[in-house]
C-alpha cells in the first residue's frame, strides 16, 4: 500500500515525452514516460495516476503585473494554513481557470463596478463560463484587493486523472500515459488545458518535480489469464489497454484479446500502432479499427461492434469480459446502445432482456467501464 497522497505526493520525473499524432493531425496526443521507482509507488493495470499540474508561469506573472504584486507577499494557504509565497500559491495551487460568484463579489468589494453582473444570473453565467480570472482582473482592475483576499476567494486546483498505459511487469520503474493537449480559444487568445499543458509543454525533462499519486482502479483490472477480452477503447481510452494487453503478455495469459480503437486517421492518429500490430501478427490480439473521418461516412467503433456483432456475441457467451473506457457523455452510451442491439439480433432478446443481460454483466463484474 503506498504511503503517497494528495497531501503527501510522489515527486516524479519526465524520462520521455514523444507526440503520437503525425505532424499533419488535427490533434496532438503525446506518450509521457514517467521515471520512478515501482517499489516507491506500486501499482496494477487499471490504476490511475492522479497528477497535481502546475499553472503556466506566464499567466500567473500576468495575474501579478495586472495587480501591481511582487508574488512575494507572503499568504496563507486556505486549505492548509501554511504560509507561502503568493507566486507559489497561483502556481501550485489557485485554479486560475475557473471563476466563481464568490470571487466575482470579492471583486465588487474591492472596488470593481461589477455589481449589475452579480445581479443577472444568465449574464452572471455566460460571463463565467467564458472569462477565467486573469480576464476579470484586467476587465474589472479592482483597487482594494489584497494579495491574502485573492487567495482566499480562488477555487482550488484539482488533481488531474490519466489511465495508467504501461505495466509494472513490462516498466518496472515507469509509468507511461496517454495525454491528449488540450488548446482552445477564449476571449481572443489561444488558452491551454493546465494538466495537459504542464506535462506536455511545461515541464522540462529530467528536471521539473511531478507531484502525483495512484487512484486504485476500483474494479476496473483484468480476470484471470485464461479469460477471454473485449477492449473498446478510442482515443485516449485506449491508455489502459495497452497496460492490460502488457501485462497479458508478460504473464503468456492463454485467454483471447480482442481490441475495437477508434480515432480520426489512420495516417495521423494510430496511436501505438507498431505495438498492436506486432500483437496481431503474432496472434495474440484480434484488431478492429474505426478511423472516422477516412471515408464519407463518419464510423466509430460502435459500428464495428455491429459490424462484428455475432462474433462478438460468441465471445460474450463463451465468458468474455468486456471494457469500456474513454468519453462518458457519448462514446460510452452508444456503444451500450450496439451492445443491446447486438444482443437482440443474435441473442434473440427482446429490448428489455437485452437490457437486462447487459444489467447482470455489469454486476457479474463482466462488463467494466472507466469513463470520464
Amino acid at each position: 500500500m503506498s504511503t503517497y497522497n494528495r497531501t503527501n505526493p510522489y515527486n516524479a520525473r519526465i524520462k520521455e515525452r514523444y507526440l503520437l499524432t503525425s505532424p499533419s493531425s488535427t490533434k496532438q496526443t503525446y506518450h509521457v514516460t514517467l521515471d520512478l521507482p515501482a517499489q516507491d509507488l506500486p501499482f496494477a493495470v487499471g490504476d490511475s495516476v492522479a497528477i497535481l499540474p502546475q499553472n503556466d508561469p506566464h499567466t500567473v506573472e500576468r495575474i501579478l503585473n495586472t495587480l501591481h504584486f511582487s508574488g512575494e507577499e507572503p499568504i496563507s494557504d486556505p486549505k492548509t494554513k501554511s504560509t507561502l509565497p503568493l507566486r507559489s500559491f497561483l502556481l501550485t495551487k489557485a485554479n486560475l481557470s475557473k471563476a466563481h460568484s464568490r470571487f466575482l463579489s470579492l471583486l465588487s468589494e474591492c472596488g470593481a463596478p461589477i455589481h449589475p453582473l452579480l445581479e443577472d444570473k444568465e449574464r452572471l453565467n455566460l460571463a463565467l463560463l467564458s472569462h477565467n480570472i486573469l480576464d476579470f482582473l484586467r476587465l474589472h482592475e479592482p483597487t482594494r484587493l489584497s494579495p491574502q483576499k485573492l487567495a482566499d476567494s480562488l477555487l482550488p486546483l484539482m488533481p488531474r486523472f490519466y489511465s495508467i498505459a504501461s505495466s509494472s511487469k513490462v516498466f518496472p520503474n515507469e509509468i507511461h500515459l496517454t495525454v491528449s493537449f488540450l488548446s482552445y480559444v477564449q476571449q481572443g487568445e489561444t488558452r491551454h488545458g493546465v494538466a495537459s499543458y504542464f506535462l506536455c509543454r511545461g515541464a522540462d525533462l529530467e528536471s521539473t518535480s511531478i507531484p502525483l499519486y495512484i487512484q486504485p482502479s476500483n474494479g476496473f483490472c483484468l480476470p484471470s489469464p485464461d479469460d477471454s477480452i473485449i477492449l473498446i477503447g478510442p482515443g485516449t481510452g485506449v491508455a489502459p489497454f495497452r497496460a492490460f494487453l502488457q501485462e497479458r503478455l508478460a504473464d503468456q495469459a492463454k485467454g483471447r484479446n480482442w481490441l475495437f480503437f477508434g480515432e480520426r486517421h489512420r495516417a495521423h492518429d494510430f496511436y501505438y500502432e507498431p505495438f498492436f500490430t506486432e500483437l496481431v501478427k503474432q496472434n495474440f490480439l484480434r484488431l478492429d479499427t474505426a478511423f472516422s473521418r477516412d471515408q464519407a461516412e463518419k464510423i466509430y467503433v460502435q459500428h464495428k461492434l455491429q459490424e462484428h456483432g455475432a462474433s462478438l456475441w460468441d465471445w460474450l457467451q463463451s465468458g468474455a469480459f468486456l471494457y469500456v473506457c474513454g468519453d462518458a457523455e457519448k462514446m460510452a452510451k452508444d456503444v451500450d446502445s450496439a451492445l443491446e442491439h447486438i444482443a437482440v439480433k443474435y441473442g434473440d432478446l427482446s429490448s428489455e432482456d437485452a437490457r437486462l443481460y447487459l444489467k447482470r454483466l455489469r454486476k457479474e463484474k463482466r462488463y467494466l467501464l472507466d469513463v470520464y
